[in-house]
């Protein structure tokens, strides 16, 4: 899942691209092709069928101004293997929806360099991963291999997607490792702690 306002300040073709190389690259995997039976693919996953990569719903919250251009874009890519959702929120649902799902991915980069995003401390409060676009200072939040990736580019973040979910919901171990990570990062980051730890010995420093 992803949050945004919409603005120019994130990129959404981003993931609109990766989606689609997505899309493609499980269909070259498992030999299907675009005439397969629509009817029939469900029928085989109700039935149990296992397969190496799942389908894909990316639900995106947000109000602003871009929603339908990039709602008129996802129309268009005739995706089969992803589904997008965009929807608004209330502020106690907000939570529930991060709690629930499998993978967050953030766009935002930031215009000054400096500012983090809010929505990546959500999704860590919420114990949930993150791919996030990459900018000078998103280390400091985003700790690579142990809550979440980075990414530069759409090929970048559907190799990712597809290095995630492969074998899901059994054998991601990776995916299930980045959980752990985050679940970790949203139990003890507090304000508090962060403060003392990073603010207060600069505040003495100068203070001294």
């Amino acid at each position: 899942m992803s949050s945004t306002s919409w603005t120019p300040d994130e990129d959404f073709s981003i993931l609109l691209e990766a989606a689609l190389m997505y899309d493609r690259r499980v269909a070259a995997t498992l030999g299907e092709e675009d005439s397969m039976d629509e009817g029939q693919l469900w029928i085989d996953i109700k039935s149990g069928k296992q397969f190496d990569y799942p389908r894909l719903l990316f639900i995106i919250t947000g109000k602003g101004p871009d929603r339908k251009k990039y709602e008129e874009q996802i129309k268009r890519l005739k995706l089969r293997r992803v589904a997008f959702r965009t929807m608004w929120l209330a502020s106690e649902d907000y939570p529930l929806l991060l709690g629930s799902a499998d993978l967050g991915v953030s766009l935002h980069t930031s215009s000054s360099g400096l500012d983090l995003p809010m929505k990546v401390v959500d999704m860590f409060g919420c114990g949930l991963p993150v791919c996030a676009a990459s900018f000078s200072c998103i280390e400091e939040l985003v700790k690579v291999n142990r809550n979440g990736l980075l990414f530069s580019t759409s090929s970048e973040l559907a190799d990712e997607l597809m290095m995630l979910f492969k074998g899901f919901p059994e054998e991601c171990d990776t995916l299930k490792s980045l959980n752990g990570g985050a679940l970790s990062t949203g139990s003890s980051s507090k304000w508090s702690t962060e403060w003392e730890t990073n603010a207060l010995p600069l505040v003495k420093q100068v203070i001294g």
